[in-house]
């Protein structure tokens, strides 16, 4: 009669752990996969030749209260159709540009009150360049009696998401008057669900939810004013395209101490979220200790591993193990 025994999860634990998830080499091939101008604005300039210099155009507002939203984005366009990349002089601590599109954006807060002076909008073509004339911009607190400030929100989702695998983004969001803050959210993809107290979207999209989900938008509220991010899109993809080598030292002994005669294979498992491994690989080839795990996404991904018998009876997991894959 066949006696069930347990395959020794000490070997796991010790030799996969610290020897066999101590995962060997690197990544495998990746290949798979307006009041009051400063001053006037800088002429064009331009080299001699055929290429003409870009245009560029433009009143930004010279004021926002604190707690506003501000936001100026240039108007800019080439003859010649080459592609145009944008910079900023004296940016103001408070506001992000754009260095694509131009886009001078923020939202000051409590404290950064003042004129931010000489402020300089650029464009070039690589070969010549235009300016808008510099600006100032005049942080005030808002007058208005009993003035609300409306709510902070920013965070920049991850644009992409793998089947099988956990999506998360939470938006960081804070309220210069102090006040309770909820979450709304508009087109919440279908394999998703949404947090209204902290903003948090998150899920596990499957194969039948490949493709594009867009104009996502999510917002935060005081109960007077509402904030929200820019509208985004998550691209649902079926699999990735980056691999990585496990390699470990074969168990020699059972969990009771005796010795391992019947090894029939391993199982590997892992997953992007710690302790949830929602993908797995069979090893039927006892003699084999290493194994290239493919189609991986990029990102943090958490392995662990198991060692079967010709009984099927499988080890517990070994210690977990870490790769960032990119």
């Amino acid at each position: 009669m066949y006696t069930r025994e347990r395959v020794n999860p000490i070997f796991l634990l010790s030799t996969i752990s610290a020897c066999a998830l101590a995962l060997s080499g690197c990544l495998e091939s990746q290949s798979k996969g307006v009041n009051g101008f400063a001053d006037p604005g800088t002429p064009s300039t331009n080299t001699p030749g055929s290429n003409a210099a870009p245009l560029i155009s433009g009143v930004p507002s010279t004021s926002v209260s604190i707690g506003d939203v501000y936001s100026f984005t240039p108007t800019a366009t080439d003859s010649d159709g080459d592609k145009l990349t944008f910079s900023i002089d004296n940016k103001p601590q408070w506001a992000s540009f754009n260095s694509a599109t131009g886009e001078l954006s923020g939202q000051p807060t409590l404290g950064l009150e003042g004129d931010y002076t000489g402020i300089g909008i650029s464009v070039s073509d690589g070969k010549a360049s235009a300016a808008l004339p510099r600006f100032s911009i005049t942080v005030a607190q808002d007058t208005t009696p009993s003035a609300n400030s409306a709510p902070l929100i920013s965070g920049t989702p991850p644009g992409t998401a793998t089947a099988d695998y956990s999506y998360a983004f939470v938006p960081n969001a804070s309220d210069p008057d102090g006040d309770s803050l909820s979450f709304s959210v508009q087109n919440l993809p279908a394999w998703a669900s949404f947090d209204s107290a902290t903003g948090k979207l998150s899920g596990m999209p499957r194969i039948d939810n490949v493709g594009m989900f867009s104009n996502i938008l999510i917002s935060v509220s005081d109960g007077q004013k509402t904030t929200s991010l820019r509208p985004f899109a998550i691209n649902v993809q079926e699999m990735g395209n980056l691999s990585t080598t496990l390699s470990w030292t074969p168990p020699t002994e059972n969990e009771d101490g005796s010795a391992l005669t019947d090894l029939a294979g391993y199982k590997i498992y892992w997953g992007n979220t710690p302790g949830n491994y929602t993908k797995s690989a069979r090893i039927d080839n006892p003699g084999i200790s290493s194994y290239v795990v493919e189609n991986l996404p990029a990102g943090r991904l958490e392995f662990v591993a198991t060692s079967v018998n010709s009984a099927g009876i499988e080890s517990d997991y070994s210690n977990p193990m870490t790769k960032v894959l990119n």
